[in-house]
């Protein structure tokens, strides 16, 4: 048998080895429904404040990497919190050691980074890797759903907000956008699982990803800032898929929900990302929204593809 190793990255040599590993073990599982890393998306990646407290090992088999993945330690809990961003194994060797020993790996640097729990996810026919959480103590808390929309099935009679005014935001640009588009962000949720605050740094960096075009929009009541939507299209090749439109956020505030403000950000949001050619509208929501989401975007017309696992094992 063939003997495991396990290493760190090395930047600048490992670069190749975390795409390819990536994309082939995503396509195995996702099939067309995922989005390729390319090098944009590492080097993106390494200039954002999450990789400055995650580490990346990779698995070798006779000098080949065969796996990898990446934890990282969120500081902003106390005590810290774990979580396993991205763990990809070539798919004919799931099962094998190099999984096993990867987990076991990141649970150790998790624990000595001061962790008192992780987290980690899968897609629901990913029945090896589950496994794999479930023998290591991890415990299911939580579903999310994928779901989908072609702009030509949005419901019919759907009633929009007539007192909100929407306003295009350019908050990779401006420090007052940046400001209201964060406040809005952390005040919509948090009362949702999973929550601490995002910090400036944080938010600005996830709308930095490389290979992607925003459109943010901000809701208006009588001047007030109250909702938000940030609609994403993707700039990489379509290849053998259609292309795609992704609803990367949107958030009210709680006092002005169920006030049709969601649905003029979404119609809207929708109407940008078909103009930039998406054929299909996508977005993920916890199934046990406090909101009531997962219905509030039925009611619109989307569907449910598929569900995301969410797993915590407590050290």
């Amino acid at each position: 048998m063939v003997e495991t190793i396990i290493r760190e990255f090395v930047e600048g040599r490992d670069e190749r080895a975390w795409i390819e590993l990536h994309n082939e073990f995503k396509s195995y599982y996702y099939g067309s429904d995922y989005e390729p890393l390319d090098e944009r998306g590492v080097e993106w990646f390494k200039r954002t404040p999450w990789w400055r407290e995650s580490r990346l090992f990779i698995a070798e088999k006779d000098g080949e990497p065969v796996g990898f993945i990446l934890p990282f330690i969120d500081k902003a809990y106390d005590p810290p919190k774990g979580y396993l961003w991205e763990f990809a194994v070539k798919p004919s060797l799931e099962g094998d050691e190099a999984d096993s020993i990867l987990l076991g790996k990141a649970i150790s640097w998790l624990s000595s980074a001061g962790a008192r729990e992780i987290q980690a996810s899968a897609r629901d026919n990913m029945l090896k890797r589950i496994r794999l959480y479930q023998s290591a103590g991890f415990k299911m808390i939580r579903t999310f759903s994928r779901m989908r929309l072609k702009p030509e099935e949005i419901r019919e009679n759907i009633e929009a907000c007539v007192e909100v005014e929407l306003r295009t935001a350019n908050p990779t640009h401006s420090c007052e956008d940046l400001k209201i588009l964060n406040a809005l962000c952390n005040m919509a949720f948090q009362e949702h699982f999973d929550f601490r605050p995002e910090t400036l740094e944080e938010t600005k960096a996830w709308l930095e990803e490389e290979g992607y075009e925003n459109h943010v929009l901000i809701a208006l009541i009588r001047g007030k800032p109250v909702g938000y939507v940030v609609a994403t299209i993707s700039d990489k090749p379509s290849r053998d898929r259609h292309k795609r439109g992704f609803i990367s956020s949107i958030g009210i505030l709680k006092p002005f929900r169920r006030r049709g403000i969601g649905t003029s950000l979404i119609l809207e949001a929708i109407r940008w990302l078909s103009e930039k050619g998406a054929k299909s509208i996508e977005l993920d929501v916890d199934d046990a929204n406090p909101t009531g989401a997962p219905q509030f975007y039925a009611k619109i017309g989307f569907k449910a593809t598929f569900k995301t696992l969410t797993y915590l094992k407590r050290l």
